[in-house]
């Protein structure tokens, strides 16, 4: 505390909250100066928390000032009265039957504008990935110059007093391509909309465009198609019009059997159960997983659900108490105690759990348990009442350097391929059903002319549209923190989870 006397005190204002005399500061500042200098330096404790207080209190003046530089700068997007340069607006001052497309790029923005409607359909380029508000604060969010353009264009403020009153748009669209970065700005937008719009998204207000991601030329006929589902079930059923799978006999069969055909229906139930069954052993492959190896080991009781591995060696069990008999069975053998891994989900779940050693000399041995290869049993299964099992998975073994016999083959019209073994039985429908037409990947808006991108995604009697509606807000704020906020362990955890059920990083189609 210091107490000075002056006889005549200036003051800075009515309140009196600040000594004006120049006479005073230079005596105060110097003396202060001095004994504070001398008091730190001596209690440097002290003086740390003295400087990380002067450094928090900047920090928050710096803050405020911000905050309420952009609470200006909010209030100028709206009531400028400008809208922005890169906008291409529409005709219509009707809202309700007015849109505004959000589009990813130049490229795609020049062929929206080529096909769109201009009476009722108004675009906003985006240039890139729009900011991620979820993890950036209210200034940086209006320092933003898509963010500032999009607010701007709709009309309405950001945060609980948005007023839908000022919308100028009865729809706002999101337009985006078919890829994976298209996919990334959707998410950027959406995570906008629900963060700072809400009552758009509560209002219905959002839509989400579905562009088709194959185009389909047969002849001089042009059609689209909107997923690669689509795609798959259309090239699938012209793969199979005329097609039939012949099983040869095995070598040891009696002389003259006939070869067993397998077509129409049953044998696009057969495609269905095997597409079923390679999706199980892509996520078991994907899992580090040597799918020959492991096919092998099919018995009559199907695949074995259990790998075990120890000193290097493989085994492969059924059961969990198949497991703990093999470990049992070794630490008698060895000597001494073979126990669980601690990264074997087994020994987490407890179901083969040791004791331990307690000189420390313990063998580990690894158990993976393989969920997937119950779900692949059960297809077996199908396959067995169908006369096929798992080693019809497998080409056939080389006997004395020589080829194996061929047992399948597939035959339409004139043409007819020879199958090592069923995996390949899908691939090779899938290429008779390419037969006599071109299809088209689209990677990008950019690659429609304006005529297509109208007929598929702009006009309102062909397009399909998605509405984002609100139906569970706990789970959806639960999964923007989780995808789009600050921590790193949520979404880690998440990626680490799905990664198994990742078929393809490319996007299939919205």
């Amino acid at each position: 505390m210091v107490s000075i006397q002056v006889p005549e005190p200036q003051f800075e204002s009515q309140t009196k909250i600040r000594l004006n005399n120049p006479e005073v500061e230079g005596i105060v500042s110097s003396i202060l100066y001095e004994y504070l200098t001398k008091h730190l330096e001596e209690n440097p404790k002290e003086a740390q928390k003295i400087m990380k207080k002067v450094v928090l209190a900047a920090e928050a003046r710096e803050a405020a000032q911000k905050a309420k530089k952009a609470l200006k700068d909010r209030k100028s997007i709206l009531s400028g009265g400008g809208l922005p340069g890169k906008l291409m607006d529409c005709s219509s001052r009707n809202r309700d039957e007015s849109e505004l497309f959000l589009v990813e790029g130049k490229s795609a923005a020049g062929s929206a504008d080529n096909g769109r409607d201009r009476h009722h359909q108004a675009l906003l380029p985006l240039r890139g990935k729009v900011l991620n508000v979820e993890k950036a604060r209210l200034e940086k969010l209006l320092d933003n110059a898509e963010i500032c353009a999009i607010i701007s264009a709709v009309g309405m403020d950001i945060g609980e007093d948005g007023d839908l009153t000022k919308l100028r748009y009865g729809k706002i669209i999101i337009l985006t391509d078919a890829d994976v970065d298209g996919q990334h700005i959707r998410t950027l937008l959406l995570t906008f909309f629900y963060r700072q719009m809400a009552k758009l998204v509560e209002d219905g207000r959002i839509f989400v465009a579905r562009p088709p991601l194959f185009k389909v030329t047969h002849k001089k006929n042009v059609r689209f198609v909107q997923t690669a589902e689509q795609m798959q079930r259309e090239l699938m059923e012209r793969g199979l019009s005329g097609t039939k799978l012949l099983l040869l006999p095995a070598p040891d069969s009696a002389a003259g059997t006939a070869p067993r055909v397998i077509e129409g229906e049953v044998l696009a139930g057969l495609l269905k159960l095997l597409a079923r069954v390679e999706d199980s052993l892509e996520k078991l492959e994907r899992s580090g997983l040597n799918i020959h190896d492991f096919l092998g080991q099919a018995t009559e009781r199907g695949l074995p659900t259990y790998r075990v591995t120890l000193h290097g060696r493989e085994k492969w069990f059924f059961t969990p108490e198949e497991v703990e008999a093999f470990r049992q069975a070794e630490s008698l053998r060895l000597g001494r105690e073979v126990q669980v891994g601690d990264d074997s989900p087994l020994h987490a779940s407890g179901s083969a759990a040791s004791n331990g050693s307690a000189n420390g000399s313990a063998e580990t041995m690894m158990v993976f348990e393989m969920h997937e290869a119950k779900r692949l049993n059960k297809f077996l299964e199908e396959l067995h009442r169908q006369g096929l099992g798992a080693a019809d998975l497998l080409p056939a073994p080389t006997v004395a350097g020589r080829e194996p016999a061929p047992r399948f083959f597939l035959e339409n019209d004139d043409r007819k391929v020879n199958l090592p073994h069923l995996r390949d039985l899908v691939h090779e429908v899938h290429r008779l059903g390419e037969r006599g037409i071109a299809v088209t990947r689209f990677k990008g808006l950019g690659e429609m002319d304006g005529d297509e991108l109208w007929e598929t995604t702009l006009d309102p009697d062909k397009r399909s549209l998605m509405q984002v509606r609100l139906e569970d807000a706990g789970k959806a704020d639960e999964m923007f923190r989780t995808l789009m906020g600050e921590k790193v362990e949520p979404r880690r955890d998440f990626i680490v989870e799905h990664a198994k059920q990742v078929k393809d990083l490319d996007w299939h189609g919205a």
